[in-house]
């Protein structure tokens, strides 16, 4: 889609000039004489950027005048001013007045170009920053449960947002690492700067390299997310050269541009890395410097007393995420799905939980049959063990003995070795599920 620029000057020849140059790069240019026309403009259509001469009819103050009248109807449109009668004074005067910039006539071409380019990059930014701000920040996917961790990861991030540190998290698929980044972003200082998501996996290393850092007249990420956060997510996945680039950009505060020189740049990085990928590629220098604030995120799997708070919140805010009327499962549904190993973590939660609504649209309840296959189908290969055609050859002490073993092994593991809940849920003393455990040799990984 074009972006609209509205150039309005009393040169016809200023006006002629400036919209051919622009249109040439594929903007959508509608010159103007006059304030009348100018505003007729504005409230017909939408604008990313004005052209704004300062001398109107003799009147060397007129454009500023306008310049005030635009920024308290149209606050947000960038406005770069134009004159020929340009000093130091003047142009600081257009700044302090909101001018997103000040040009000189006669202009330089390539000025021009890259002057208006980066002002409709910060007006789209600024407009998608406001769009994130009017969402709502699902943490809850990140923080709901009662283990350790999810009850101290909002604290831990509150903390880390208060500072500018580099922030290097750990984490595995699907676990909405981004909601944490945006978070954090929010309750920052650089809230009303923009946040930028850029994922670093991909194949086209050169277009990671040109999207990041940017070349030419067109900004790269690193530079469209200045005084703000820039999120590199799967930072580990980026060529040696774009690593080696980043360093730079740390170390030194700029990054360098073939044809507009050293470009000095103030953005904070937030960046995730796959846990289950090794790092041994990737530059010990930058991790160094990258990794102030560590933030690991353990798979569901490694905290299952998370993992039913978890379906509880998707199943109470049903209607919201999913437009579904909420329903309960079965008992028999929330051990299986308290024992289901999520390789997908929390997104796949969110996948399933729907699936299984949509289900049992005819039902009250949410049984069994209204899970996915792949969740039945991985607890009877996982509880295979307690098959009674395993027990049916033993005598009937050793067969207690083996069930009980199996039994108590998966009950544990769906507790996460929490002896406590273990005990309540089999119906079990704790001092007695103890000496249970010992005489049947069951390891555990926890005792709590």
């Amino acid at each position: 889609m074009k972006s609209n620029i509205l150039i309005m000057d009393d040169d016809a020849e200023v006006r002629s000039l400036i919209s051919d140059i622009l249109s040439d790069e594929g903007y959508a240019t509608y010159p103007v004489s006059n304030e009348t026309e100018a505003f007729s403009n504005l409230r017909k259509m939408e604008f990313d950027l004005i052209f704004l001469d300062l001398w109107i009819e003799e009147d060397e103050s007129a454009g500023l005048k306008i310049l005030d009248k635009i920024k308290n109807q149209y606050a947000g449109i960038p406005v770069i001013i134009i004159s020929g009668h340009g000093t130091i004074d003047v142009a600081v005067s257009a700044i302090q007045n909101g001018a997103f910039d000040f040009i000189e006539k006669p202009f330089a071409i390539d000025r021009l170009l890259l002057t208006t380019n980066q002002a409709i990059e910060m007006y789209h930014l600024r407009k998608e920053n406001l769009k994130l701000k009017s969402q709502k920040v699902d943490l809850d996917v990140i923080s709901i449960g009662k283990s350790q961790f999810a009850m101290s990861l909002k604290s831990t991030l509150d903390k880390t947002a208060q500072t500018n540190g580099r922030v290097f998290i750990e984490t595995y698929p699907g676990m909405g690492v981004e909601n944490i980044a945006l978070y954090i972003h929010r309750q920052s200082s650089r809230k009303d700067y923009p946040f930028i998501h850029f994922n670093c996996s991909s194949d086209d290393k050169d277009k990671i390299e040109m999207e990041l850092f940017g070349q030419d007249r067109t900004p790269g990420y690193l530079e469209k997310a200045n005084f703000g956060t820039l999120f590199l997510d799967n930072v580990t996945e980026l060529s040696r050269d774009c690593q080696r680039r980043l360093l730079q950009y740390i170390q030194e505060g700029r990054i360098y541009i073939e044809n507009r020189g050293n470009i000095y740049i103030d953005t904070r990085i937030i960046c995730s890395h796959n846990a289950n990928l090794d790092m041994r590629n990737f530059n010990q220098n930058l991790f160094y410097r990258l990794d102030i604030v560590n933030i690991k995120i353990p798979e569901l799997k490694d905290r299952r007393e998370d993992i039913l708070p978890l379906v509880d919140y998707y199943i109470q805010n049903s209607d919201s995420f999913f437009g579904l009327k909420s329903k309960l499962f079965t008992d028999e549904c929330r051990a299986i799905l308290q024992t289901y190993e999520w390789p997908g973590n929390v997104y796949q939660v969110k996948s399933i939980v729907e699936n299984s609504l949509i289900n049992a649209l005819e039902n009250t309840q949410i049984t069994k049959e209204d899970l996915p296959a792949e969740l039945t189908t991985s607890t009877r290969e996982k509880f295979a063990s307690l098959d009674i055609s395993k027990l049916i050859a033993l005598p009937l002490r050793e067969a207690r003995s083996a069930f009980e073993t199996d039994y108590l092994n998966a009950q544990i593991e769906r507790f996460s070795g929490n002896i406590s809940k273990t005990a309540e849920f089999v119906g079990m003393e704790r001092s007695a599920l103890h000496r249970k455990l010992k005489a049947l040799e069951v390891k555990r990984s926890k005792n709590k």
